[in-house]
């Protein structure tokens, strides 16, 4: 039998001199910091770029560069410690560089977002405690003792679950907090920056065995799980003492994957946050908040909610003009071909931008996010050098972010880098000279915002009606999957959210163990391609629609359990009543004209059916689904068909409760995203309207807004490629101007604004 909640046991803990012009921190141990106040207690917005980091610029040029970086606009520089570099030998530990940068921000009115690498650690920790590297499930150790920062800021480092590396991480830590944490201006300790094992060279089974590790997994076993009988019940395995228990090492089909892969990826990573977080908590005279960041929210997994638990701030880096298009998406270009620039720029704000901030957003607690690295310059990686950011590009990522709901902004960074891979990349100022019209833009933007810093460092996004389901037992499964389902799980995902972002209707992440207690927050779930499913699951989803929630289910929900094991009725146990059907057939699908962005050679004969449309009927009727990789038919007994494909249905409503309960027997995302088909964006919206659910947009327009108090920001979307003209109600506001100071047009209680082709306007209205 499982013990229920185990999952969750991850418990979170939460100046000398004065500074007369600096931003000094309000916090209160434990509690979620809102915002950041100078000495009158007037609030600013963390609005800043990185300054240092090994091997660094002389920190004389940086002493000349900030009065520079005050006057563009920005409040806040960014350092990034070395552990290595700091502590060269056991205990002589010298922080004279690092004290140097804070006390010259200090000088500068500036405060400080302040990282410490600790994956970088140094030689003689190695020679101390050589079994201290993590180990490969071949049992080859990861041998890399380099002492840079690039690549990968020293990851994946020593194994945290050794006790020698634990306890000189924790003293080194210390030291940090006590010292540095002198200084007033300090505003957050950033205890992980991008957080992981990468690079790892064994796949997905991955870190670590070693013994203080496989010790560890045992007893998180054996909390969540009432016995070995029960263990072995769940795996269909057959150990005969917990000694003998090990996760798989070389093929991951096997039930023990989920669980091994939840131990590393989110109880592993989690815990080596809390230590670190609480070293700070424990040393820090001011007790600053905490912060983590992921390099990009992992989507499909809900790692990161796990990750944002034992920190007060969870955040992201954002490279918007780094990831290119996914090879199934229909703009993908071959080697040789630019990307099309309209194109390229909604994909770098719809999905680089929105997508994952919605996602980091919805994992943080209590939306508590940052901006934790933004691109600031040119993408160099080599000899390789991306486009130069316009202004037009810095304007539209910010207000995205500030959009999205992010509460700081930290650039990357303030002049280009200089080491190797990514020299003279990257920043928002050249080697030389005081001005680039990127920088002044990023300036511009830090100062409008940071006349609105309350409600920008405290506004909040309204609740969206509609969450997207993320399952990480499921996406441990598609991952350990030998077909390409990790593919396809995130390709739709992508493309529900691009079909929902094209119909102005903001979405949550919202991840699966968590329906019962917020579920009613919303007034639909989606639930992409849940082919495994626990029971846990299935009763939270069964309680929601009962109580008048909507849910829609891509195809075959449940034909798996969690640990990968298959049904006599190929679902679930309550899924043919949730749903009033029962399964019929599953086929792979075609592409239409026999296409191949996602379709492989055929092993054998009639392995797959020729592509055809789905039909809507009923109220329905005038609606097509474009099917995509899995065709499941169903066979109604409580459910209505709303989809057909010849005369098979492959669509159904049923309702159940107070609720309804829709199934639509392939995936959505695919037809959005490879082929620009709309059909699939239609049947969603038409769903999501009879639950009750609105898109916020003002004519041709998306609008996403910030609220706090009688104060509330429109943030207005142009994704076309044409000039956009909109006029729109104010009468229940007194006041309306543009963030930015551009020209407003207000009469009889409307206001008209323009917005340029693929731009972003914000605009502050009070009540």
């Amino acid at each position: 039998m499982e013990r229920k909640m185990t999952r969750r046991r991850f418990g979170v803990l939460m100046g000398s001199a004065s500074l007369a012009s600096a931003p000094v921190l309000r916090a209160n141990w434990g509690l979620p910091v809102s915002s950041v106040s100078d000495s009158d207690g007037k609030t600013i917005y963390p609005y800043g770029t990185h300054v240092y980091r090994e091997p660094s610029l002389p920190l004389e040029q940086l002493r000349q560069d900030f009065p520079l970086l005050k006057r563009l606009g920005f409040n806040m520089i960014k350092i990034q410690e070395v552990w290595a570099t700091d502590e060269p030998r056991e205990g002589a530990i010298d922080l004279s560089k690092v004290t140097q940068v804070v006390a010259d921000a200090k000088q500068n009115g500036l405060v400080v977002y302040f990282g410490v690498t600790m994956e970088t650690a140094p030689a003689w920790l190695w020679k101390k405690h050589p079994d201290a590297r993590l180990v490969y499930n071949t049992g080859e150790a990861h041998n890399d003792p380099t002492q840079y920062v690039l690549p990968a800021d020293g990851k994946p480092g020593p194994c945290w679950h050794h006790p020698g590396a634990r306890e000189a991480g924790t003293r080194f830590i210390e030291t940090i907090g006590r010292e540095i944490g002198k200084f007033d201006n300090i505003q957050v300790w950033n205890v992980w920056q991008e957080i992981g094992f990468w690079p790892m060279r064994r796949g997905f089974l991955g870190f670590c065995f070693c013994p203080y590790t496989l010790a560890e997994f045992r007893n998180w076993l054996q909390q969540r799980y009432e016995g070995l009988k029960s263990l072995n019940d769940a795996w269909k395995s057959a150990f005969a003492d917990w000694s003998e228990v090990l996760p798989p090492r070389l093929f991951p089909q096997v039930p023990p994957t989920i669980d091994w892969r939840y131990f590393m990826d989110d109880v592993y990573l989690s815990e080596a946050l809390r230590w670190k977080a609480e070293a700070f908590r424990r040393s820090d005279p001011h007790r600053r908040p905490i912060l983590a960041h992921t390099g990009s929210p992992n989507i499909g997994s809900t790692a990161d909610w796990r990750h944002a638990e034992p920190v007060d701030i969870f955040g992201s880096s954002a490279y918007p003009a780094w990831t290119a298009f996914n090879q199934w998406d229909a703009e993908a270009t071959r080697d040789g071909q630019p990307l099309p620039k309209w194109p390229a720029l909604h994909h770098e704000l719809w999905e680089n931008i929105m997508m994952k901030f919605d996602y980091v957003r919805s994992a943080s607690r209590d939306g508590n996010f940052w901006t934790a690295e933004l691109q600031g310059g040119p993408i160099v990686t080599g000899l390789n050098r991306g486009r130069v950011p316009e202004p037009a590009d810095i304007r539209r990522w910010v207000l995205g972010c500030l959009a999205a709901g992010s509460r700081g902004i930290c650039f990357w960074n303030h002049r280009t880098e200089i080491f190797w891979q990514e020299s003279y990349g990257f920043g928002l100022l050249d080697l030389q000279g005081d001005q680039t019209p990127r920088a002044d833009e990023a300036g511009r933007l830090g100062k409008a915002i940071n006349a609105h810093a309350d409600l920008f460092a405290q506004g909040t996004p309204p609740r969206p009606q509609v969450a997207l389901v993320m399952n990480e037992d499921l996406w441990h499964f598609a991952e350990g999957s030998t077909s390409n389902i990790k593919d396809h799980l995130l390709h739709t995902i992508r493309g529900i959210y691009r079909a929902l972002w094209n119909r102005g209707i903001a979405v949550d992440f919202l991840e699966a163990e968590k329906i019962a207690n917020a579920g009613g927050r919303y007034e639909a779930l989606i639930l992409p391609f849940p082919v495994a499913l626990g029971s846990s699951v299935i009763e939270s989803l069964e309680l929601y629609v009962r109580n008048g929630g909507t849910v829609i289910s891509e195809a075959c929900p449940g034909r798996l359990d969690r640990f990968g094991i298959a049904f006599p009725s190929e679902l679930a146990p309550g899924v043919e009543e949730l749903f009033g059907i029962r399964h019929k057939q599953v086929v792979v699908i075609r592409e239409p004209n026999d296409g191949a962005k996602w379709t492989g050679m055929a092993v054998g004969f009639g392995d797959s059916a020729a592509f055809e449309e789905l039909k809507g009927t009923g109220e329905f009727a005038d609606h097509r689904v474009f099917p995509a990789y899995y065709l499941q038919t169903i066979l109604p007994s409580t459910a209505r068909p709303v989809l057909m494909v010849g005369n098979e249905v492959a669509g159904s409503m049923n309702i159940y409760g107070k609720g309804e309960a829709y199934l639509v027997g392939t995936l959505l995302g695919h037809a959005v995203l490879s082929y620009n088909d709309t059909g699939n964006e239609n049947f969603l919206a038409a769903v999501l309207r009879r639950s009750g659910v609105k898109p916020d947009n003002v004519g041709k327009l998306h609008r996403r807004q910030r609220q706090l108090g009688p104060l509330t920001a429109w943030f207005l979307f142009n994704t076309t490629t044409e000039v956009v003209k909109e006029t729109a109600s104010i009468a229940d506001f007194k006041s309306a101007t543009d963030l930015l100071g551009s020209e407003l047009k207000q009469n009889a209680g409307n206001v008209t604004f323009q917005v340029d082709p693929m731009d972003v306007r914000c605009i502050v209205l009070e009540r």
